[in-house]
């Protein structure tokens, strides 16, 4: 025989699901609200992370400009003279084990027994040094070997430079160029090593 329950106990559970079935909705507008914000705020960070690289981007072109242009009416570094000065110098190779090299060059100087290759940067770090020395100097004997006996001069341009690259510089022997005023100056008291 089953006990009865008192009226107020019938009464009492239907408040209570009533209150767990508002607190369940509330809880699922509440997460629903949070992924609303949060999808919003990757869209942003995302929009962001563009609208940054867009500007990193001009930045670097402008600096490679001036660069370009300089060493092009000038056709010298690091004492040389150069025949030949090229801002769209890139290549892709495919290579023995099936992988594809490539990488592109942003200022390449060139004459019968020596190449500049000269990397611009807005702001040069201690890595930009340790790429071009280590990375860029083979990938370009590899991707251009019909220039792989020259002598290679490596330098780096930048309208900024943080605190360790001159040092960075002098240890592989890499010329660095600067803009100062409406000039460029070479800025190395060591010499510019071959490669």
């Amino acid at each position: 025989m089953e006990e009865e329950k008192p009226g107020w106990f019938d009464k009492f559970e239907a408040k209570w699901a009533s209150m767990a079935e508002d607190s369940k909705r509330r809880s699922e507008e509440a997460d629903a609200r949070v992924d609303k914000m949060i999808a919003e705020s990757k869209a942003s960070t995302e929009a962001l992370k563009a609208t940054l690289a867009g500007i990193d981007k001009s930045n670097g072109m402008f600096a490679e400009d001036i660069y370009y242009r300089t060493l092009w009416k000038k056709r010298e570094f690091a004492g040389i003279h150069f025949d030949d000065v090229s801002n769209r110098f890139g290549g892709i190779k495919k290579l023995p084990d099936g992988k594809r090299l490539q990488d592109q060059f942003d200022i390449v100087m060139l004459n019968d027994v020596a190449a500049a290759i000269i990397e611009s940067k807005y702001r040069a770090r201690k890595e930009d040094v340790n790429t071009l020395a280590e990375k860029k100097v083979n990938n370009f004997k590899i991707l251009f070997p019909d220039y792989k006996d020259l002598k290679i001069y490596l330098g780096l341009a930048a309208l900024a430079f943080e605190a360790d690259v001159v040092e960075e510089a002098r240890k592989y022997g890499i010329g660095l160029l600067q803009q100062v005023g409406e000039t460029v100056e070479y800025a190395a008291d060591w010499e510019v090593k071959a490669y």
